[in-house]
């Protein structure tokens, strides 16, 4: 009885022991499926999460190029690590057009930053999306506060030979002139003051005129002095620093007031001549900043007027030919910037206007002064400028337009000034006067002003930013 009470306690212990050892294989089977599956779950996790900081940084790196004014690269590039786990960033931009806003236009964009994560054998794609408006002075040709001259607090009125071929801005009223009432604006036209004077006047507007609030202007343009990557200035305020553009480099020397041997005072030049100066790469900011005057020009192919130790003593003397300005930049000065020659691109077309495309012409230049911007008194009697223009405390204006009295030559007439960018004033300078002193003629009678349509989605670099910004996130998971 006890030995077969033994034996089957003994056959179920085996049994047992076997169901047990069953049991425990099944339990590690499973236990290292589960962890198996946990640490892939986990690679993948730190993949994903890899892979969404990395398209945050593609993101970062769109928005950077979109409001600096760097040229747009868009696409995956390596970002860090090492194979086999190496990570990529990248961004697409799309432009989605843009609405009218109570001052200025809004535009839209919609940036995609892109990541890619190979970690732990994993190929993981993320991405974050943006919507992206802002708004710009750049999408307009003209900008005015006042359209009345701050010196001679005179009204500046628009006539027959003026044609803008862009948008027009003006907080105050729009004035044309009586008797020669026939500008045309090929755009559309908005004043603050919801009135054009005369009202029956026959100014031609395209696309019509209409009311809406004014566009403030900033007291500095701390944006561009903040991101200046290289400066340079004078001491004085009757001398200045000469920039002449040829391609992606610009020569510089400064120039003052000098007593010659008859005893006349002229400008003189450190430097006997602009290719002797030295040369500069433009710089990787796209921003170079002037303390003080400066003059500003690339005549592209034409013997530059300015060359010469003493420059404005002759115009036919020198040997400096620019091959025009080529790359991206935005030249701010806290004086009067002086525009004494053509200033033109590279890509410009032989008849030194501005092709529609980025593809096409690659080069923008943007020229900011925080006070004045004058057309020089010894320019050609027709002028070529290619550049974005923004007078935040001053005007547009022409360099000798206030001369009243002898010594001084009352008469400098010219005869066209051609423009394709943007202008942008405080106060409308006068850029042709008839009348101070009496039956003396300075300036030009033709302005011909084409928007540069490539402005609107790719301005200068650091160009007057917007003052409001819209950013929404979208964050798209695999």
């Amino acid at each position: 009885m006890t030995n077969n009470t033994f034996g089957k306690e003994s056959g179920s212990v085996l049994v047992m022991a076997v169901v047990f050892s069953f049991i425990t294989i099944l339990l590690g089977v499973a236990f290292l499926h589960t962890a198996v599956t946990l640490s892939d779950q986990v690679t993948w996790e730190v993949g994903l999460m890899l892979s969404e900081y990395d398209a945050f940084a593609g993101l970062r790196e769109g928005l950077t190029d979109r409001v600096a004014g760097h040229p747009l690269q868009p696409g995956m590039r390596y970002y860090y690590g090492k194979k086999p786990n190496v990570n990529y960033k990248g961004y697409d931009i799309t432009f989605l057009g843009s609405d009218e806003i109570d001052y200025g236009t809004e535009s839209n964009l919609y940036i995609v930053g892109k990541g890619r994560s190979n970690y732990g054998g994993e190929s993981i794609n993320s991405e974050v999306g943006a919507a992206y408006k802002f708004e710009t002075y750049a999408d307009y040709l003209y900008i005015s506060n006042k359209e009345r001259d701050a010196y001679r607090n005179v009204i500046i009125r628009f006539w027959t030979p003026d044609t803008l071929d862009g948008k027009v801005h003006s907080n105050d009223t729009i004035h044309i002139v009586v008797n020669q009432d026939r500008p045309r604006f090929k755009k559309v036209v908005t004043t603050t003051a919801g009135y054009i004077d005369p009202p029956n006047n026959h100014a031609r507007f395209d696309q019509k005129w209409h009311w809406a609030m004014p566009i403030n202007f900033p007291d500095q343009a701390t944006e561009i002095r903040n991101n200046a990557g290289w400066e340079n200035g004078t001491q004085s305020s009757d001398s200045l620093v000469e920039i002449t553009f040829d391609l992606d480099y610009f020569h510089y020397r400064k120039c003052g007031p000098f007593i010659d041997t008859s005893g006349q005072v002229v400008i003189k030049c450190d430097y006997p001549s602009i290719g002797a100066a030295p040369s500069v790469k433009i710089p990787a900011s796209g921003v170079i900043f002037i303390h003080g005057k400066c003059w500003v020009k690339a005549s592209r192919g034409l013997l530059d007027r300015m060359d010469g130790e003493y420059p404005e003593r002759s115009y036919t003397d020198g040997s400096f030919y620019s091959r025009g300005f080529h790359g991206r930049l935005t030249i701010g000065c806290s004086d009067t910037m002086i525009i004494p020659d053509n200033l033109i691109f590279d890509h410009s077309r032989p008849d030194n206007s501005v092709p529609p495309s980025i593809d096409t012409c690659s080069d923008v230049l943007g020229l900011v002064s925080e006070n004045y911007i004058m057309i020089g008194e010894t320019v050609r009697p027709t002028i070529y400028i290619n550049a974005a223009m923004a007078a935040i405390k001053g005007s547009i204006s022409v360099q000798d337009i206030y001369k009243q009295y002898p010594p001084d030559e009352l008469d400098n007439e010219k005869q066209s000034l051609f423009i394709w960018g943007s202008l942008a004033q405080r106060n409308r300078g006068i850029v042709r006067t008839t009348d101070n002193p009496p039956n003396h003629v300075r300036g030009f009678p033709e302005k011909d002003y084409h928007y540069d349509v490539r402005l609107k989605e790719n301005p200068p670099p650091h160009f007057l930013p917007a003052r409001k910004t819209k950013l929404r996130f979208y964050v798209s998971v695999p």
